[in-house]
């Protein structure tokens, strides 16, 4: 399961949640009949969806009033990993990244991704081994290969930059 909102608030008398988004395509994730799941757990169906300012709205189904919505505030919303669209070869999903060993090209092992930054125009990934960090570009400059099924990216490590 991947997270893709937390229920922040309630929004008027009639169970709407304000929803803080922790996804792209918010619209493709909360489509009308989407089943999501409350805190990995109890499936909740999408009724309706829309974006207002940089968070979400939605209504769900059998969550009719004030007092249901406000049950759910504080509740994380998941997507089932395998709803989530094929990439190809060369694109990749942030959790496919997280937690995946980091080498150089001569097999020296970096640390782990921690943490992945956007930036604007490329996303750059935190290795971090023990104590110490140092970030990475994720460009082809720098990357050499992700092996999805190992999870390893193998870097081309440049003077300075660890």
């Amino acid at each position: 399961m991947i997270k893709v909102a937390k229920i922040i608030n309630t929004h008027g008398l009639k169970g709407e949640c304000k929803l803080y988004l922790i996804t792209d395509e918010a619209e493709h994730r909360f489509e009308k009949g989407r089943t999501l799941y409350i805190d990995e757990k109890e499936p909740i169906v999408v009724e309706r969806f829309r974006m207002q300012k940089g968070f979400g709205y939605a209504y769900f189904k059998g969550i009719e009033t004030i007092e249901q919505a406000e049950a759910l505030k504080g509740k994380s919303l998941y997507f089932p990993i395998e709803d989530l669209p094929e990439l190809s070869d060369d694109e990749f999903y942030y959790h496919e990244l997280v937690d995946c060993t980091v080498y150089n090209e001569n097999g020296e092992e970096l640390g782990k991704v921690v943490d992945i930054l956007e930036t604007g125009p490329n996303i750059v990934l935190r290795i971090q081994k023990g104590k110490d960090s140092f970030l990475v570009p994720f460009v082809d400059a720098f990357i050499l290969d992700v092996d999805r099924n190992q999870r390893t990216i193998k870097i081309k490590e440049l003077e300075g930059l660890r």
